[in-house]
């Protein structure tokens, strides 16, 4: 009996745990120098659709977590008969939307923090960009391939990242494609986000905010 009782108090405690860490470890991308940019050629160019493409965003504190999207901007994929050469793709963080809290409910004001100095600081670096590198010279097959790596741009601050891919499908009737990325976390104290963070402030007790941020992308050319 008391051994079941110790078991049942260790998976509680588990689950506690990585309800409190968002799920750290799980796509966890390291943060690199900068790379050389993959060039793109203009003969191949497919406009991403800013319409129906987003970065989906989540982020966690002890004993809840925020999420939301962010919908692309603007992006070009160098994508021919199926295959990847280059790619840049940008987001306005003035588009960002949250989603767990209604605007009323206090999801304007933390739209407004998030946007505001403690984080993104959008005034000054209105805009994320990611541009692909280390594509192989015959480029990269989608239908096979795992993972994209690029350059990702927050605050000024770039850093290359190795992306985990989901599926890349093309629409036969359109030829446009739908490329999506499994869930991944980045480190956002690698881009300057260092606000309530834990590795960079005492005394926060509780009140800290995870470093990870958990991403997924969703691409669709036109």
């Amino acid at each position: 009996m008391k051994k079941s009782l110790l078991m049942a108090s260790i998976g509680m405690l588990s689950l506690v745990t990585i309800a409190c860490s968002g799920n750290q470890g799980q796509n966890n991308v390291s943060a690199t120098d900068a790379a050389e940019v993959s060039q793109l050629d203009s003969a191949r160019m497919l406009s991403v659709d800013s319409t129906s493409s987003y970065l989906s965003w989540k982020g966690f504190k002890p004993g809840g977590e925020h999420f939301g999207k962010l919908p692309v901007s603007f992006g070009t994929l160098d994508l021919k008969d199926g295959v990847l050469h280059a790619g840049r793709v940008s987001i306005r963080l003035d588009g960002l939307v949250v989603e767990d809290i209604k605007p009323e409910e206090g999801g304007d004001k933390l739209r407004a923090h998030l946007l505001g100095e403690d984080f993104f600081e959008s005034d000054k670096y209105p805009e994320v960009t990611f541009e692909l590198t280390d594509v192989p010279a015959s480029g990269l097959e989608l239908a096979s391939a795992k993972e994209i790596k690029g350059n990702l741009t927050i605050k000024n601050v770039t850093k290359n990242i190795s992306i985990p891919l989901e599926s890349a499908v093309r629409d036969e009737a359109t030829g446009a494609y739908t490329i999506t990325s499994k869930h991944f976390t980045i480190n956002r104290t690698d881009w300057n986000v260092k606000y309530g963070s834990k590795n960079f402030f005492s005394g926060l007790g509780d009140n800290f905010i995870n470093d990870d941020i958990e991403l997924a992308f969703v691409l669709k050319t036109r």
